[in-house]
């Protein structure tokens, strides 16, 4: 779910020069999100606290400024952090994960390694710079999954690729050094945005010269209760290219929205797709969701099911209580996936139970 931010810092500055006023704005916004979290796989089980189970937790600040003439200038800001221990969110500096420049840090201080952008926009569009999510993450969201990438029901347990070859891909969900474009609003319904990611190698580095670029794009049509929308994206790597590419539709009838979402992760010459149909519905101050997602692998990890039911209620505008279960069963042999415990016996399932408090401000 989108949370609801509440400004708590807004300046108009009127600034003369030319006749012109500016008009400039900051906001502060965040979410904490924390569940009671039991898991369990095989005979062994885990009881544990356990963020981000509803919606990711995050302190953010953003801001715009009126140029004048229908141009705007803008920033966002925005931290991920764990409330359960008070640690940080970690960030990947160059999209790798070998490599002398290759960095994952801040696990423990501030970063802001959900995103971190300057843009300027205007009836054109939207230009950004900085560390943003990839076009080809944003179906993997509430906007196609009825959990989104949160939780034991989230859609990254099967829609996010698995290590093959040396590639461990590490643009999924984001990527730094980005150069972003968003489609205006007005556009009929269309909407839409394109993206190309630097791995800022030297130019003498031969077959790793490349490593971390990131190329991709989105297209979505929204109309009445119908919304769709296709998007891949591809980051090479000297090991092995890594491709996403997803298609999710949805459609409103009454407080019941049916969902169904295809993914396809590519690593190298191996690949695995999954394929989910899922609802969310409203009823009253409470909203149920479901989640049936099937995959199948070809060259790495195994076949999987997943399923999801779980449960929100709101207190208020800002604030809600939730539970979910979820339970990923491996096929065959497999013991690749899981909702949060590792699976050790061939073919196991891993099981989970979240209850917990999700607060927007």
């Amino acid at each position: 779910m989108k949370p609801h931010h509440r400004t708590l810092a807004i300046a108009a500055l009127c600034a003369t020069a030319g006749g012109a006023s500016a008009q400039s704005s900051v906001t502060v916004f965040g979410v904490i999100d924390t569940a009671l979290s039991h898991l369990t796989s095989g005979d062994v089980s885990r009881t544990q606290l356990a963020p981000d189970a509803n919606t990711s937790n995050r302190l953010g600040f953003r801001g715009t400024e009126d140029l004048g003439g229908g141009l705007r200038a803008g920033f966002w800001l925005e931290a991920g952090f764990a409330p359960d221990d008070g640690t940080g969110g970690s960030t990947n500096t160059n999209n790798q994960t070998s490599g002398a420049a290759a960095a994952v840090s801040g696990s423990q201080g501030l970063t802001f390694g959900r995103k971190s952008v300057v843009s300027l926009g205007g009836s054109w569009g939207e230009l950004r710079l900085g560390r943003d999510y990839v076009p080809s993450f944003l179906n993997l969201t509430t906007a196609m999954h009825p959990f989104g990438t949160n939780g034991v029901g989230n859609a990254g347990s099967l829609y996010y690729p698995k290590a093959f070859g040396g590639t461990t891909a590490r643009t999924q969900v984001r990527a730094s050094n980005s150069i972003g474009y968003v489609l205006p609003g007005g556009l009929g319904g269309f909407y839409g945005q394109a993206m190309v990611a630097l791995g800022e190698n030297a130019s003498t580095a031969g077959a790793t010269r490349d490593d971390g670029r990131y190329q991709g794009a989105r297209l979505g049509y929204r109309s009445g209760p119908v919304n769709i929308a296709v998007a891949s994206g591809k980051t090479d790597y000297a090991t092995g290219d890594y491709r996403q590419s997803n298609a999710g539709i949805n459609y409103q009838a009454g407080p019941v929205l049916l969902m169904y979402l295809w993914g396809s992760n590519k690593v190298g010459t191996s690949r695995t797709v999954a394929q989910m149909v899922g609802t969310r519905w409203r009823m009253g101050q409470g909203e149920w969701r479901f989640a049936y997602t099937r995959l199948k692998a070809t060259g790495v990890a195994n076949d999987a099911t997943h399923v999801a039911l779980g449960y929100v209620h709101a207190l208020s505008k800002r604030t809600a209580l939730y539970a979910t279960y979820a339970q990923i069963h491996n096929k065959g042999n497999g013991t690749a996936f899981n909702v949060g415990l590792g699976v050790t016996t061939p073919g196991g399932t891993s099981k989970g139970h979240q209850v917990g408090v999700r607060h927007t401000f």
